[in-house]
């Protein structure tokens, strides 16, 4: 029997030797593609919340609730509901509540509830202090303020029906006084 001849083995690429040059180039090229992945992946330079139907919310809390909601009506363009809502909150309370990003992109919202107490009051103003009283839409309001500088305007009606208007703006900013004013009651859902 002659000897099997021994396989021969490929010569090996002088590019798997590992040398710093080749790790070198092989970064550049992995870096190049992650450079590009980078550039052609959008980015949302702001994040918008649709607008909500508040009026549609409001209309069907007056008519379950049978009591009168304010509603602020035919606001100046620019304003857009971002939240509504009409459910039991705290202290099992049926609350209507709802916010508003004004033109100048601030925050402005309302909450309202029938026979609210003190524990209802505390978290709808966010344990705000109070810190004075305004006079807005011919209504004196309580001013109270939180620790992150919110202010909450806070008006109790003979109904014992208690309104509370948060906003980021002062209390003298036009777009707060704009929302105060316009407050009307809501139609119920037909």
């Amino acid at each position: 029997m002659s000897p099997s001849p021994e396989p021969t083995t490929a010569p090996r690429s002088r590019y798997s030797m590992g040398s710093g040059a080749n790790m070198a180039r092989s970064l550049f090229v992995v870096l190049l593609l992650i450079a590009g992945l980078i550039a052609i992946v959008p980015r949302v330079g702001e994040v918008r919340q649709p607008a909500v139907d508040a009026a549609s919310v409001v209309a069907y809390a007056v008519k379950e609730s049978g009591t009168p909601l304010l509603f602020p009506a035919d606001l100046p363009a620019g304003w857009t509901a971002t939240s509504a809502r009409f459910s039991a909150s705290i202290d099992r309370l049926p609350t209507w509540q709802a916010g508003w990003t004004t033109p100048s992109g601030q925050f402005v919202s309302i909450k309202q509830a029938q026979g609210a107490g003190a524990g209802w009051l505390r978290v709808a103003t966010i344990d705000a202090t109070v810190t004075g009283t305004v006079d807005v839409g011919g209504r004196t309001w309580e001013v109270r303020t939180d620790d992150r500088g919110q202010i909450h305007l806070v008006a109790l009606s003979a109904d014992r029906m208690t309104t509370v208007i948060s906003s980021t703006t002062p209390t003298d900013a036009p777009e707060l006084r704009t929302f105060i004013e316009r407050l009307t009651p809501a139609a119920p859902a037909g």
